[in-house]
């Protein structure tokens, strides 16, 4: 028979997170099979510097996924450089895993 105390610490809540990988993943979340784009913002003080960090996520999703559609934007915005990644994946699965993975870029 379970005790008082194990019951109470078994039972979740709907705002439990799980953190797995250096990523946290709401529990319960739901999951549009459209949802397809995933737009990462940069900025920095020069072009050069907003760049190179933007082609290092860029890259990254191209060697994990050879299909992923990339439209990049530029603007200066006083004295900072704003960049916009537009990554469209074929499917959710594919924008999932490199959500999960964004950390280790």
């Amino acid at each position: 028979m379970l005790s008082q105390q194990t019951l109470s610490t078994s039972q979740t809540s709907e705002n439990d997170v799980c953190d797995a990988c250096g990523t946290i993943v709401e529990l319960g979340s739901i999951i549009s099979a459209n949802d397809t784009l995933l737009v990462l913002p940069f900025n920095g003080p020069d072009k050069a510097s907003v760049e190179a960090l933007a082609d290092k996520y860029i890259k990254a999703a191209q060697a994990r996924f050879s299909t992923v559609e990339v439209n990049v934007e530029f603007k200066e915005v006083d004295d900072l450089v704003e960049s916009t990644v537009s990554l469209q994946f074929e499917c959710t699965a594919e924008k999932l895993i490199f959500e999960m993975g964004l950390s280790a870029i």
